[in-house]
């Protein structure tokens, strides 16, 4: 099995989302809390994060939990 990396910015709205969980509902799964991903344009705007290294952004941070569970399970997929 292969791992997903998640990269989020501590200042971004996307870091108060339990990203942690996403460890134990996707085994392989890996959560990166960084203080700055250097895209202060995307995160004055929008909640984001990365997700093996591709940008994943919503107009919610609800949005954005389900777009991350969507690339993660893409991601696992293609690591089978």
């Amino acid at each position: 099995m292969g791992i997903v990396i998640v990269e989020v910015c501590d200042v971004n709205p996307a870091s108060g989302l339990d990203l942690e969980r996403l460890e134990t509902t996707y085994p392989g799964t890996s959560v990166i809390r960084t203080p700055c991903l250097s895209n202060c344009s995307e995160c004055a705007v929008h909640p984001y994060a990365y997700v093996n290294g591709e940008i994943h952004w919503a107009d919610t941070t609800d949005e954005l939990w389900n777009k991350l569970g969507a690339a993660i399970e893409a991601e696992l997929a293609e690591l089978l």
